[in-house]
């Protein structure tokens, strides 16, 4: 089987897809290519991907992963260039390498988000659950980078997958949230995600 990880950033207005709309933006985009294909069996066969975890409706996505079985053994410069030719025009085709990995294991998100002048982080985000309502302190974010320009803030932090949250509640001050980055760093060797340990710094 030949298995490929294809890195896809969502910009723009295409921000406020949502995640199962994007899943099936995906799904068209791939059928107009010259890709084969691998399909699950069944009454209704699907083409066979895996996806990151989708970020909220609103965040622009630098790392939407997603993983693809394909019956022939493509070159990847081949890959990429077939879903440059019909992809959407702000859902961006950025990597593709011919591995097979398990975006399961996934543990971490990196995030930018960018807010209005006088603005102060809270010491933590109520997040609302399936059972009710979650306290996640602040200071579970990891390098947390704090850049003050002329009229705005910039904030990039590291969080754990199940501390995920959006990062709109944080407060109205907050104007556009980017997920920049997948830990760990099986993925892309050279990008952020290589074998070096994120929190390291």
């Amino acid at each position: 089987m030949n298995k490929y990880l294809i890195k896809f950033k969502k910009l723009g207005m295409y921000r406020f897809i949502s995640g199962l709309d994007t899943i099936s933006m995906i799904e068209r985009t791939f059928r107009r290519t010259n890709l084969k294909m691998q399909f699950t069996e069944g009454f209704h066969p699907k083409p066979k991907f895996t996806y990151v975890d989708p970020v909220a409706t609103g965040v622009i996505d630098w790392a939407f992963y997603l993983t693809i079985e394909l019956l022939e053994d493509y070159n990847t410069s081949f890959v990429k260039e077939e879903i440059k030719n019909v992809q959407p025009p702000h859902f961006v085709v950025d990597k593709v390498l011919k591995k097979d990995v398990s975006l399961s294991k996934i543990r971490a998100y990196e995030f930018q988000i960018i807010a209005r002048k006088n603005f102060n982080l809270p010491e933590k985000i109520v997040k609302k659950t399936k059972r009710g309502f979650r306290e996640i302190p602040i200071s579970s974010l990891e390098n947390l980078k704090i850049i003050e320009k002329k009229d705005y803030i910039v904030i990039n932090y590291i969080i754990e997958k199940e501390n995920t949250f959006n990062p709109y509640i944080i407060s109205d001050a907050v104007f556009l949230a980017i997920r920049k980055e997948c830990y760990p760093s099986f993925l892309f060797e050279g990008s952020v995600l290589d074998e070096k340990n994120p929190r390291s710094g």
